[in-house]
């Protein structure tokens, strides 16, 4: 499938690269995402057009051309591998994520039978802990940490709730 074509960024490939780019496909340690960009750019520099190439290894044309991009802006290293991102900061730091296990371990408020979500998230923000924080997010904190105090069985109880202050 070798044509005389000329992409808008060509991928030419050291000795060094190339080799890289063959121990990569097949050594098999890495995720497909990683394999096929390295096969886009074995193909692109064999000269396949970016048609041929999505068409062989089931991915858009559009994909075969931000892999060259990246080649030609970064290096293989840019082109196949995703750069870190920035993600969104953690919503409480070591010491207000303590407090909240303690919390949902905690007697539950006067008149309940264990904490709900949306109480624990109304507790943080009344105990100075955060400003504001979804129940989904205090959720996501206490699963990391298997605590589960809607399941009566999964909470280690204190005896009372003044102790945490």
């Amino acid at each position: 499938m070798k044509h005389s074509y000329q992409p808008k960024h060509a991928v030419v490939l050291t000795v060094a690269e190339r080799r890289e780019a063959r121990d990569i496909t097949k050594k098999g340690t890495h995720n497909a995402r990683v394999i096929r960009r390295v096969k886009i750019l074995l193909k692109s520099e064999a000269g396949w057009t970016d048609a041929d190439i999505a068409k062989e290894l089931e991915t858009s044309t559009r994909t075969v051309e931000a892999v060259r991009a990246h080649f030609a802006a970064g290096g293989i290293a840019r082109a196949i591998y995703d750069a870190p991102r920035s993600g969104q900061p953690r919503r409480l730091d070591d010491k207000a994520e303590a407090h909240l296990v303690a919390l949902a371990c905690s007697d539950p408020p006067e008149g309940r039978e264990r904490w709900t979500l949306e109480l624990l998230q109304k507790q943080m923000v009344k105990d100075k802990q955060v400003k504001r924080i979804s129940d989904v997010c205090i959720l996501r904190y206490l699963t990391t940490r298997n605590v589960k105090p809607w399941v009566e069985k999964n909470v280690v109880r204190t005896r009372n709730h003044a102790a945490l202050h």
